[in-house]
């Protein structure tokens, strides 16, 4: 697990969220909680959720916690969660494609957890015909991540 840390966004850190429905509820659920305080809201479809919410936040409220989603994946309670780990790749594909720089600041620091989520298809049970490969997706992210801002 990562050693990343940062402070706890705050109203700044958050500035613009009400221009996205998606995010307003993440705001709602995660305003001034910690990455440990927000691990009841993953898991299969709540997931899926906070992935769609993580894509359009503002930054450095992403760029907090989708460690909080991270630390979940990395956790025993998604083992045999496809619906967790596949969002969660998928999340910062397509993350950095929207803003790009977003993920590439971090990915020293969400590395692993790429790593163990593409090495592991089998533990989240993860069938390949319906999620694809693990492993295409966290080179496309380690592609992306390379490229020049």
């Amino acid at each position: 697990m990562s050693n990343h840390k940062l402070e706890i966004p705050n109203s700044t850190d958050w500035q613009g969220y009400e221009a996205d429905l998606d995010v307003r509820h993440a705001h709602k659920l995660q305003f001034g909680k910690s990455n440990d305080d927000v691990q009841r809201y993953f898991g299969g479809a709540q997931s899926i959720s906070r992935a769609d919410e993580l894509q359009f936040m503002p930054r450095p409220a992403f760029q907090y916690y989708v460690f909080a989603y991270s630390q979940y994946v990395m956790s025993e309670d998604a083992r045999g969660d496809p619906d967790s780990a596949s969002p969660f790749l998928r999340l910062l594909v397509e993350r950095e494609k929207q803003d790009p720089g977003s993920v590439r600041k971090i990915d020293s620091h969400l590395r692993p957890t790429v790593e163990f989520v593409a090495d592991h298809q089998d533990y989240f049970d993860a069938d390949y015909d319906i999620y694809g490969s693990f492993n295409d997706l966290a080179m496309q992210l380690k592609e992306l991540c390379a490229e020049a801002d």
